[in-house]
């Protein structure tokens, strides 16, 4: 259980949606923050595109 962000009171999951918390005491929904991917997870697939723009690079001259 966690803490109403809006009352203090007590607030669970929402079990019809997910994602969702509910509190118990004044009904407030609200939904938690997510936790963002790492941004260095994609450079390699950057890293990839980039040289292949960079093999390309002579012909739209």
């Amino acid at each position: 259980m966690s803490q109403c962000p809006q009352c203090g009171g007590s607030a669970e999951p929402d079990p019809e949606h997910s994602g969702v918390v509910r509190c118990l005491a004044c009904w407030a929904v609200w939904t938690p923050p997510v936790e963002r991917r790492c941004r260095g997870a994609n450079r390699g697939r950057f890293g990839a595109a980039l040289r292949v723009l960079e093999q390309y690079r002579g012909l739209n001259r």
